[in-house]
């Protein structure tokens, strides 16, 4: 299947009354002219995730906001106190995996079903650390090759105008991922990301040493940046990882967390395109992969987050950049899974 990759998030604080139709304009701006969404049905999901955050989280929190294919993926974050275990009906299939201390004021049941109601795709995650709420609205994300699901979070500096970071994945049964960070921020940093995502949709991925100097070559009209590149063989139990620059990674297989290293280097420059190293190591059935470009901290861990592996990408991306995202540099999480075994 051809590459797909998603555009940057915007951040929408929400923090007050006001911001809930900040927020509902916003989205209703973004959601004009999106072919899978009815009328009026971003506006009401964006208005209720905002409601449940000033009702339930203190001081609030913040919607993640982008165009997804046809319709708008929404990303609904806290700090917490907290959305009690109980807030969705038993069959919503996304208990809390932590009862967290019982929220003020009502409405949150209700409040989110009608998020579930009127999304293509419905997940969310609460523990103590704050709760994290995930609706893509239109049409379901691709299926892709059935084995496989994967999301990002990418939030620019500030929140919002054009990310430097960019992520793409080629789902198949050897799939490759790929995560670049122009050089900067802005229009500029945004180029050198798009020159790299360019080349790596253009090609069949299977050897990365060949796709890192197409992709220097690709990005010399730009600033130039640096990139992680990961193929994934399940057939071979294998995982080959690539990096010229500072993009780091994990693969989280069989209950070990292996560090995949970044290099010396930038893409792009008038400098010879440094060697490229490759990096292997184990891929099990039901192994995730986590790259994470420079705008989050190196220390991140799962450790404080239980069961958060059984959710959708996109929440363990969106809980990775609250717990370790620096506010100084724009930021992305892209979380690939094996969800089931290849034939």
């Amino acid at each position: 299947m051809a590459a797909l990759s998603e555009s940057e998030h915007r951040r929408h604080a929400v923090a007050a009354e006001e911001d809930v139709g900040a927020l509902r304009r916003a989205v209703a701006r973004m959601a004009a002219g999106q072919h899978a969404l009815r009328p009026g049905v971003a506006e009401l999901v964006a208005t209720e995730l905002a409601t449940n955050l000033l009702r339930h989280a203190h001081p609030g929190g913040y919607v993640l906001a982008r165009k997804a294919g046809d319709g708008i993926e929404l990303l609904s974050v806290d700090h917490g106190p907290g959305m009690t275990a109980a807030a969705l009906a038993p069959s919503s299939g996304a208990a809390s995996p932590v009862a967290p201390p019982s929220s003020r004021g009502g409405g949150l049941k209700a409040g989110l079903n009608v998020v579930r109601r009127n999304a293509a795709e419905f997940d969310w995650y609460a523990t103590r650390r704050g709760t994290v709420v995930h609706a893509r609205l239109g049409a379901p994300a691709p299926a892709g090759h059935a084995g496989w699901r994967f999301g990002g979070v990418n939030v620019p500096l500030g929140g919002d105008g054009e990310s430097g970071d960019a992520w793409a994945v080629a789902p198949s049964r050897r799939t490759a991922a790929l995560v670049v960070d122009g050089l900067g921020h802005g229009p500029g940093a945004a180029a050198a990301a798009r020159a790299a995502i360019t080349t790596f949709e253009g090609a069949a991925v299977t050897d990365l040493d060949r796709l890192v100097r197409h992709t220097h070559e690709a990005m010399r009209a730009t600033r130039g940046g640096v990139l992680g590149a990961c193929l994934i063989d399940p057939g071979r139990g294998e995982l080959t990882y690539a990096a010229v620059g500072n993009i780091t990674g994990r693969v989280l297989t069989g209950g070990r967390s292996v560090h995949l290293l970044d290099r010396p280097g930038t893409l792009g420059t008038q400098l010879p395109l440094p060697t490229v190293r490759l990096q292997h190591g184990p891929w099990e059935p039901g192994s995730t992969l986590i790259l994470v470009s420079d705008g989050i901290r190196s220390v991140w861990s799962l450790e404080d987050h239980p069961r958060l592996l059984d959710h959708h990408p996109a929440i363990i991306a969106a809980v990775l950049h609250r717990e370790y995202g620096r506010a100084t540099d724009d930021a992305t999480v892209l979380v690939v899974r094996q969800v089931t075994a290849m034939a």
